[in-house]
Order: structure tokens, then C-alpha cells, then sequence
């Protein structure tokens, strides 16, 4: 007679160990991942359709062109902050023809405060930042300087962005002007 006898079975701690050792395993590989991926919450980047430009003390945020490009004209819409203790006039400027041309207004800011570029304002409208002509088409680049009466200057690459969506108002298009 042959005498079967079945194979030893593990206890159910060597299984819960074998288990809390797999899941402890996964963990760390899983979250080797983060080793070398950049924490992107610490990373700055511009939350808008328009970009960035620090001159000095003096901010420039969400800076775009509005124009339907191609050589017709357009509006310059950000915001300027000033956050020095002084008020500061803010130029802008282009590069038109291998001249810096610049463009107006003038933007005064006092110390503290901020001004929309576009002439937009909780008091009414102001004047907006026109450029005469923009060479570039929608969803071209301009290279825009930011000159401040403080001394600081800087530039940035600002997006041409067609007059639609919350642009529309901003400039007329050559559509509404044939009707």
C-alpha cells in the first residue's frame, strides 16, 4: 500500500510576510520614479496664454500680442506690476526692421499697484499698447523689450494671438471693419 501524504502548507504568517515583503518591494520601485522626475509643482512655468518678463522690480505678466498679424495692427495685453518702492514708467519696445521701435503709451505703475497693457481697467478704459503693424501671424512670435524709468530691462518672446475669445474686444478685426 502506497501512503500518500499531502504537501506542507505554509502557515498564514510566512504568507502574510511573503505578501508585506512583495508590497514593500513594489512601493520602492514605484516610487523610484520621483528619484528622477522633478517635482513640477517647484517649477516655474507660465499658467496663461501669454509669457512672463521680470524687469527688475517691475513684473510682466501674461504678455501677448492681439492682432490678426501679417501687417495689421495690434494691441499688447498684459499685466505690469510694480513691486518696488517707487513708482515706475514701463516702455515697451519692438524689434521693426532692425530698429527697436517704441510703442505706446508709456506705462506709469505706482509702487505697489498694477496696469493692464491692453487699457483695460476696473475705472473705465485707459489706452491700450498699439503696435502699428505685426509681422508675424497668429500663433507667431514677437520679440518684445520691457524698459523701465528704474534702470532694469529684460525681454521676452510674446505669442501674436488672433482677436477672438476673451481677445475679441481688444482690436478690431478686418472682418468687422468690411461689414
Amino acid at each position: 500500500m502506497i501512503s500518500r501524504t499531502a504537501a506542507p502548507q505554509l502557515s498564514p504568517r510566512p504568507r502574510r510576510l511573503a505578501a508585506a515583503g512583495l508590497a514593500l518591494a513594489a512601493a520602492l520601485t514605484l516610487s523610484a520614479c520621483q528619484i528622477s522626475s522633478p517635482v513640477t509643482t517647484d517649477m516655474n512655468y507660465d499658467p496663461a496664454d501669454g509669457v512672463s518678463v521680470d524687469a527688475g522690480d517691475v513684473a510682466v505678466r501674461d504678455l501677448l500680442v492681439v492682432s490678426e498679424g501679417n501687417g495689421a495692427a495690434g494691441v499688447v495685453s498684459g499685466l505690469v506690476v510694480n513691486n518696488a518702492t517707487e513708482p515706475a514708467d514701463v516702455t515697451l519696445a519692438v524689434n521693426t526692421e532692425g530698429q527697436m521701435v517704441a510703442l505706446s503709451p508709456t506705462v506709469s505703475v505706482a509702487p505697489g499697484q498694477s496696469v493692464r497693457l491692453d487699457g483695460a481697467s476696473p475705472e473705465g478704459s485707459g489706452t491700450p499698447v498699439e503696435l502699428p503693424a505685426v509681422e508675424a501671424s497668429p500663433g507667431g512670435i514677437v520679440t518684445i523689450v520691457v524698459q523701465t524709468s528704474l534702470g532694469d530691462a529684460d525681454s521676452g518672446l510674446a505669442p501674436v494671438v488672433l482677436p477672438q475669445g476673451p481677445y475679441g474686444d481688444l482690436v478690431s478685426s478686418t472682418a468687422d471693419s468690411s461689414s
